[in-house]
């Protein structure tokens, strides 16, 4: 008995997976249509450095903002992320500070969502690369268009 009933709710389970994965990928906009969002953001990391990097060594930071999605907007659909270009600081008393400007101009999906921070930090010294953090999908409140928003973030690498 419970094979007869497996085998009818099965396919029936099947066709109601493919008719949602359907409806979600044909509505990829919605009935509002997008909010463009042309700002930026000044991301600001104040580095504490260990002793392993010493005083004198360059550490570049870059972020970048991807608009927030749920999981299975992420699996359908490939939208860029916004990328700084690398912001430059040099260690002193082991602790440096280094800023990133990341524009944002990707349409928002729904007024109210938010973007997805990422971020990577690297100490180089002459010799070479000593040390690198990255951190990734930290929420943030998208800035009003055409401003620019400051981030201040404590990174100990």
């Amino acid at each position: 008995m419970n094979r007869a009933r497996t085998s009818r709710i099965l396919p029936l389970v099947l066709l109601v997976s493919v008719a949602v994965w359907a409806a979600s990928a044909a509505d990829t906009q919605p009935a509002t249509g997008p909010l463009p969002t042309g700002a930026a953001y000044a991301v600001t990391f104040h580095v504490s450095a260990p002793s392993t990097v010493p005083d004198g060594a360059t550490i570049t930071c870059k972020a970048r903002i991807a608009p927030h999605r749920t999981v299975l907007e992420k699996l359908l659909t490939q939208t860029p992320a916004a990328e700084s270009a690398p912001g430059v600081g040099t260690v002193a008393n082991s602790s440096a500070t280094c800023t990133a400007m990341v524009p944002y101009g990707v349409a928002a999906a729904k007024d109210g969502d938010g973007g997805e921070l990422s971020y990577q930090i690297d100490a180089i010294t002459a010799a070479g690369p000593v040390f690198a953090r990255t951190q990734r999908d930290i929420g943030v409140v998208l800035p009003q268009p055409g401003t620019t928003a400051k981030l201040h973030l404590n990174v100990s690498l």
